[in-house]
C-alpha cells in the first residue's frame, strides 16, 4: 500500500512537533518484534504505536499482515505493556482487527491486554486505502495533541468525505466502571494516570464502534 507511507510519515511529522519518535519501521521481518521475544526492542520501547497494514478478524485471533509473504501476527501471541517503557496505546489502520459482530473480542484480545496495554484503536470492519485517507495518521496525531479523548480523536481521524471507514476502540479494566472510564476518558495527556491492569486484574472489556464515519 503506497498510501501507507504517506499515512505513517504524516503521523510522525505531526507528532514530532510535541513528542519524540523512537522508531519508524516498515514491516519487513517485523513479526518477531511484534509477537516474539524481541518485542521489547521496538514495540515495548514506546508509549504509542501507530501501524498501517492489512488486517482481519479470525475466529481465534486478530491478524496483521507483515511485509514478508505469509507472515501474520496474531493478537493471541501478543503481550504488550510489561517490558521496557511498555506500550500503552496501540492504534492500527487495518481492517477487522477489532471485530465484534461474532462476540469474540475478548478471545482475540485478552491475552495482549493482560500485559498492561491500556487501549486499542482500530476498525471493526473496513478501512479504505485511498488518496482521501492519506491524512488519517496526521489527523490522529493532531487530534491527540489537543483535548480530545483517544477514542474520539481516532473516530475523527478516520472520518473521510469520500470513503466510509469503520472505527472502534477497546479497553479493559478490573470492573465495568474502570473499563468505561479508560475507554471514554483516556487522552494523550492523561493516559499514565490510569494504572496498568495485568493478568487477574483484567476482568472486563469495553467497546465503542462507529459505522461509516
Amino acid at each position: 500500500m503506497i498510501d501507507a507511507w504517506d499515512r505513517c510519515s504524516a503521523f510522525n511529522d505531526e507528532l514530532d512537533d510535541t513528542d519524540t519518535k523512537v522508531f519508524y519501521w516498515n514491516l519487513h521481518g517485523a513479526k518477531p518484534f511484534w509477537e516474539g521475544a524481541s518485542d521489547q526492542v521496538f514495540v515495548e520501547d514506546v508509549d504509542l504505536m501507530f501501524a498501517n497494514t492489512h488486517g482481519g478478524g479470525w475466529f481465534d485471533s486478530a491478524v496483521y499482515t507483515m511485509w514478508d509473504d505469509g507472515d501474520l501476527v496474531h493478537s493471541t501471541n501478543l503481550r504488550w505493556g510489561n517490558e521496557g517503557v511498555g506500550l500503552s496505546i496501540f492504534a492500527s489502520y487495518a481492517c477487522e482487527t477489532l471485530k465484534y459482530s461474532d462476540d469474540r473480542t475478548w478471545q482475540r484480545w485478552n491475552v495482549a491486554m493482560k500485559g498492561g496495554l491500556r487501549i486499542i484503536l482500530g476498525s471493526h470492519d473496513e478501512v479504505w486505502n485511498s488518496d482521501t485517507t492519506d491524512e488519517v495518521g496526521e489527523d490522529f496525531a493532531d487530534n491527540i495533541q489537543g483535548v480530545q479523548s483517544l477514542r474520539n480523536a481516532w473516530k475523527d481521524a478516520l472520518s473521510d468525505w469520500h470513503f466510509d471507514n469503520d472505527a472502534a476502540a477497546v479497553s479493559f479494566g478490573n470492573s465495568l466502571a474502570d473499563c468505561e472510564s479508560r475507554r471514554d476518558g483516556m487522552t494523550w495527556n492523561n493516559y499514565t494516570s490510569f494504572p496498568r491492569r495485568r493478568d487477574g486484574d483484567v476482568t472486563h472489556w469495553c467497546y465503542v464502534a462507529w459505522e461509516d464515519v
